[in-house]
């Protein structure tokens, strides 16, 4: 009697986590898009954006549907192409893929403590990946997570 129970018991559980998985599957996580959102940069590096700003806009990156990526850098404003490749591992967080930035350009205004600025661009310059979790962009050089961002409002 005791086997009985005990496959009934294994049976059960099997059943029970096969249904739990194709739940899962039907699901749609609330994420915001990469295209059309509009991020804030919130941390560099593990730094608070915020703290290394002085008398700035905080930095921000726009990504269009074509392929197409611009935003605000802290003193010029930027621009150029990027390709996404997106991953067929789902992880634990909503969208993970390959990013990679073309040939970009930015205007040329003098800036006083443009430190930020430039850390910021020649790091977008190695971003190899990203993943999206709800409204933050997390940015990625060989799964060093580089930059954080949050969807603007």
């Amino acid at each position: 009697m005791k086997r009985v129970i005990t496959i009934i018991t294994i049976i059960a559980m099997t059943v029970l986590g096969y249904s739990c998985c194709n739940c899962r599957k039907g699901v749609q996580r609330n994420h915001r898009p990469l295209g059309t959102t509009t991020w804030n940069l919130t941390q560099i590096e593990g730094q608070n954006v915020a703290e290394l700003l002085n008398e700035q806009k905080v930095p921000t990156i726009i990504f269009d549907t074509e392929g197409g990526v611009g935003g605000y850098a802290g003193c010029n404003s930027y621009g150029g192409q990027y390709k996404v490749v997106p991953s067929e591992v789902e992880y634990q967080k909503d969208i993970v893929g390959k990013l990679s930035f073309g040939a970009m350009f930015a205007t040329k205004r003098y800036c006083p403590n443009d430190k930020i600025e430039l850390r910021y661009l020649s790091l977008l310059d190695k971003i190899d990946s990203f993943t999206i979790e709800e409204n933050k962009l997390y940015l990625f050089t060989n799964g060093e997570l580089k930059l954080v961002y949050t969807a603007a409002e």
